[in-house]
C-alpha cells in the first residue's frame, strides 16, 4: 500500500495534537497548583503518544524515535507525580518545537533527518532524574456495566491502542480512570458501585447527591452516569460510580445505604471494554473545496438577486412563486456553507502563549497572558488573515507597554504584568481586543514626535483618541528611541491598520497613562457574504454594510450645525459629525438633493452621512480589488448587482 498519499493527512492530524501540546505546555508555564498541571501532563502525553503510533504507521522513523524520548520523559513527570519547573517546562517546549520541525520534514520527503542527539540524552537525562518512587498514575478507559449486566465481566482481548486503528482514536462516551497508588495510605483500587434507590424515594436527586457525598469521604470519584449535577426531576434513580478507593466493598455499600431509601447496591471491578464505535460525524475537507464551493454560492446569490428582478418585471405570479421559493431555498443553502466555514478563533489564539513567554523572556519581563472569547467563531478566511495583526500588537504591549518589575514596583503595581486577548461579538461583527495594564501611551512624547516629523502642525497642543491612533498608523512613525528585536521600526500598528482596513474592519485605541492600553480591532465575521444597504450617490450605487448602519432617517437641513468649523447634525439631543458622501465622492454637492441620513457606527465612533437615495437591503457577494496606490481608501471591495452592474463597497472606517 503507497501511505505516500497520507502524509497530509498526517500532518494535519499531527499539527492538531502539536496545538494541543502547546495549550496544554502554556499551562505547566503557568505553574498553578490547583490539578490543573496533572491534567496537563496527561493530555501532554496522550498527544505525544497518539504523534508516536501515527508516526511508525507511516514510517517516519526521526518524528517516532523524537516523539519516544519525549513520551519517556512525561511519563516519568506523570508517575513522579512532581510539579513541573521552568527547567522541565523549557525542555518540553524545545522537544515540543522540534517535534513539529521533524513532523514537517518528513511529510516534505525529508524523513532520514536525524534527531539531536544532545536534545535525546537531555529529555533522557530529565527522564532519569525524576523521582518516580512519591505515586504512580496509570488511566485508563472503563466501560461502566449497568445494573443487570451479566456480561460486565466478560474478558476483552481487544488491542488497547487507539492510535493505531486505522480511522484514528475512537471515540467514546465512557469514563477515564485515574488510579492512584500512594504508598503512605495503602493500595486504593478502582470500584465501581451501581445503585438503585427506592421506586417511592422522595426528592431522587437529593439522594443521590448525599450518596455521592458518603462516598467522597472514602476516595477519589472519577465520574458518574448519568452526571448527577445535570440530572432533572424525571431522575429514575438509577445511577453508576466510578471511584478510586482503599476501602472495602462492605464500607462502601455502608456508605451509599447510610444516605437512606436505597433499595441496591452493587460494588464490582471495573471491567475495561473496548467502546462501540460511533457513527462517523465528521469528515476532513480540504480548505481549497470549501473555498470554491462558497465562490460558486456567490455566483448564485448573484444570480437569484437577477432571477427575482426578472420575475418581478414579468408578472407572472406563478414565476414570481417560484423565484421567491427557489431564493428562500439558496438562502438556507448560503447560511449553511457560510456555517461550514466558521471555525473558533481559539484555533489561532492557542499559538500566542508560547509566543508571548518567549517575548517576555527576551525583555526581561515577567508577564500575565490571559484568553478570553476563544469559542467565538470566524470564518476560516478571516482567521488565517488575522493572525498577523493579533501578533504585532501582542508584542507591542509587551515591549512598550508593559514595564520592567522595577519599574512596576516603582509605580505601586504587581512585578507581574498583565496582557489579555480577548474575542467579543457585537451584533454582526466580531472585536478582538488587546489589553496591558502597562504605562500607557504618552500623548505628549506622540505629539512630540510627530511635530518635529512634520506630521502635524506645531499649533497643536493635544491629542484625542482619534487623532492619535492616525498618528500610530502612519507608516515608519515610532517613538522609540532604538530598533529592538521587538519593536522600533514603526512598522508594528501600520501593518495592523491596513490589514484590518482591506479585511473590512476599523481599530480603534483607548490608553490612560499609568494605567494601560486597549487595542481594539472590529472586523466583520465573514469577508464572503455580507447583508449591505444599497444607496444612492449622484447617478451612481454603493453598497453600505448592514453592520455599520443605525438607523436611517429623512435629513432635515434645519437640523445641521457648525461646530470648530466642521459640519455636525442635531439628532433627538445628540450632536453627530456630518459627512456629505456627495463632497467625499468627488460629486456636486447640491443641498436640496441630499434627502437622507444614515446614522452608522465605525468601531465606536458615531456619524452621519448624507445620501441621495436608500435603494434597499440585500445579501452581497464582496469582491476584492487593488486600490490605486496613494489613494483615499474610501472602498473595502465590490459587489455585482442583480442587473449584472457593479457597486463599490464603502469603508465606514476611512470616513469617521
Amino acid at each position: 500500500m503507497d501511505i505516500a498519499r497520507y502524509a497530509e493527512l498526517f500532518r494535519t492530524e499531527a499539527r492538531e495534537h502539536l496545538a494541543g501540546i502547546d495549550e496544554a505546555l502554556a499551562v505547566l508555564a503557568d505553574g498553578s497548583a490547583d490539578g490543573g498541571q496533572h491534567d496537563a501532563i496527561d493530555a501532554l502525553f496522550r498527544a505525544t503518544h497518539t504523534i508516536k503510533g501515527m508516526a511508525g504507521a507511516m514510517g517516519y522513523a526521526s518524528v517516532e524515535q523524537l516523539s519516544h524520548a519525549y513520551e519517556t520523559l512525561l511519563a516519568a513527570v506523570r508517575e513522579s507525580a512532581l510539579p513541573a519547573d521552568s527547567t522541565l517546562v523549557t525542555l518540553c517546549y524545545e522537544a515540543a518545537d522540534a517535534l513539529a520541525q521533524h513532523v514537517d520534514d518528513a511529510v516534505d520527503g525529508n524523513a532520514d533527518r536525524p534527531v539531536s542527539i544532545s536534545l535525546l540524552e537531555r529529555l533522557a537525562s530529565m527522564a532519569d532524574s525524576i523521582d518516580s518512587d512519591r505515586g504512580h498514575r496509570t488511566t485508563a478507559t472503563w466501560r461502566v456495566p449497568s445494573m443487570d449486566d451479566d456480561a460486565a465481566d466478560a474478558p476483552d482481548d481487544e488491542p488497547d491502542d487507539e492510535s493505531a486503528h486505522p480511522d484514528g482514536p475512537i471515540p467514546t462516551t465512557t469514563i477515564e480512570w485515574v488510579v492512584t497508588t500512594d504508598t503512605a495510605r495503602g493500595e486504593r483500587r478502582g470500584r465501581v458501585i451501581v445503585v438503585a434507590l427506592a421506586p417511592d424515594a422522595p426528592l431522587k436527586s437529593v439522594r443521590a447527591q448525599i450518596a455521592l457525598a458518603r462516598l467522597e469521604a472514602l476516595g477519589t470519584v472519577q465520574g458518574t452516569e448519568p452526571p448527577l449535577q445535570t440530572v432533572s426531576d424525571l431522575f429514575d434513580g438509577e445511577f453508576t460510580i466510578v471511584m478510586d478507593t482503599a476501602s472495602t466493598d462492605a464500607e462502601l455499600e455502608a456508605a451509599v445505604r447510610s444516605a437512606g431509601d436505597v433499595a441496591r447496591v452493587v460494588v464490582r471491578d471495573p471491567v475495561a471494554r473496548r467502546a462501540t464505535k460511533d457513527v462517523l460525524r465528521h469528515v476532513r475537507i480540504d480548505l481549497k473545496r470549501l473555498d470554491a464551493l462558497l465562490d460558486l454560492m456567490g455566483e448564485l446569490v448573484i444570480t437569484r438577486d437577477r432571477l427575482l428582478a426578472v420575475a418581478e418585471v414579468n408578472g407572472d405570479r406563478t414565476v414570481m412563486a417560484t423565484a421567491q421559493e427557489t431564493s428562500r431555498l439558496i438562502s438556507a443553502l448560503q447560511e449553511q456553507i457560510l456555517q461550514a466555514r466558521m471555525v473558533p478563533v481559539g484555533q489561532v489564539f492557542d499559538r500566542f502563549p508560547r509566543m508571548v513567554r518567549d517575548v517576555a523572556r527576551d525583555l526581561g519581563k515577567e508577564v500575565s497572558f490571559t484568553m478570553e472569547g476563544r469559542d467565538i467563531a470566524l470564518d476560516r478566511s478571516m482567521l488565517d488573515a488575522i493572525g498577523d495583526p493579533i501578533v504585532h500588537l501582542l508584542r507591542n504591549a509587551m515591549d512598550h507597554g508593559i514595564e520592567s518589575a522595577a519599574q512596576r514596583t516603582a509605580a505601586g503595581k504587581p512585578d507581574v504584568g498583565r496582557l489579555v486577548l480577548r474575542a467579543i461579538r457585537d451584533r454582526a461583527a466580531i472585536v478582538i481586543a488587546v489589553e496591558d495594564d502597562g504605562r500607557g501611551v504618552d500623548r505628549a512624547r506622540v505629539l512630540a514626535r510627530a511635530i518635529a516629523d512634520g506630521r502635524v502642525e506645531r499649533h497643536v497642543t493635544s491629542l484625542t483618541d482619534d487623532d492619535l491612533i492616525k498618528l500610530l498608523s502612519q507608516p515608519g512613525f515610532s517613538t522609540a528611541e532604538s530598533v529592538t528585536a521587538v519593536s522600533g521600526r514603526g512598522v508594528g500598528i501600520d501593518v495592523v491598520a491596513n490589514r484590518v482596513r482591506a479585511l473590512g474592519g476599523s481599530m480603534d485605541i483607548e490608553t490612560v497613562p499609568g494605567r494601560g492600553t486597549i487595542f481594539s480591532l472590529r472586523l466583520p465575521v465573514t469577508l464572503a457574504i455580507v447583508r449591505a444597504l444599497l444607496v444612492q450617490v449622484a447617478d451612481r450605487t454603493y453598497a453600505v454594510p448592514s453592520a455599520h448602519v443605525m438607523e436611517a432617517v429623512e435629513f432635515d437641513e434645519a437640523a445641521r450645525l457648525t461646530l470648530r468649523g466642521r459640519e455636525a447634525v442635531s439628532l433627538r439631543d445628540e450632536v453627530l459629525p456630518l459627512v456629505r458622501l456627495r463632497q467625499v465622492f468627488g460629486e456636486p454637492v447640491t443641498h436640496d438633493v441630499d434627502a437622507q441620513l444614515l446614522v452608522v457606527d465605525a468601531g465606536g465612533r458615531r456619524f452621519a452621512c448624507t445620501v441621495d437615495a436608500l435603494l434597499g437591503q440585500q445579501d452581497i457577494v464582496v469582491k476584492t480589488f487593488d486600490a490605486v496606490v496613494g489613494a483615499t481608501a474610501l472602498f473595502s471591495g465590490a459587489t455585482i448587482l442583480g442587473d449584472g452592474s457593479p457597486a463599490l463597497i464603502v469603508d465606514v472606517g476611512s470616513l469617521a
